[in-house]
């Protein structure tokens, strides 16, 4: 019976339409989980600004609310992804090479913060910092070289699709 229905499901891509499907329905979810995930980063940022004091230590909540929005801003561009994905299909190189610039970024002004912000720090503490905040800067630039080379280089219809995202 096997070798009957076997070619038999080849044949007719019953097998690849439900794997199609099934693969559709996961980016669903996983969109729809990207979406709360963003609102609630958005609400519990909303929350820390409601929040905000002028202290000695503005510097650190206005650093952590400025992380919070960079990440929200990750989060929906993985999103966008997903919807490319799904309407388009295919990989989407621009969306991912632009999350890592902005989570390089995002890195760069966290560890700018702390380093602003802590009274006392150590020399190797600082020299930590310094050296990520190298490597992270050299990531935005590799990254941004890779997203130019990737426009020069993409199709037309690729171009046409980035002017609308």
């Amino acid at each position: 019976m096997y070798r009957v229905v076997m070619p038999l499901l080849k044949e007719t891509g019953y097998v690849k339409k439900i794997i199609e499907q099934v693969e559709k329905v996961l980016y669903l979810l996983v969109g729809t989980l990207l979406v709360i995930m963003a609102l609630a980063v958005f609400v519990q940022s909303a929350a820390d600004l409601s929040k905000l004091t002028f202290s000695t230590f503005v510097n650190s909540q206005i650093a952590k609310l400025l992380n919070d929005a960079l990440f929200t801003i990750i989060i929906l561009e993985l999103l966008s992804t997903v919807v490319s994905h799904l309407f388009r299909g295919g990989f989407q190189l621009k969306a991912f090479l632009v999350i890592g610039i902005i989570s390089s970024v995002r890195r760069v002004l966290v560890i700018g913060a702390q380093l602003s912000t802590t009274s006392t720090i150590t020399n190797s503490s600082f020299n930590r910092g310094i050296i990520e905040l190298g490597v992270d800067a050299g990531v935005v630039l590799l990254l941004s070289v890779a997203l130019a080379i990737n426009r020069k280089y993409s199709t037309d219809k690729e171009k046409k699709s980035d002017a609308v995202h």
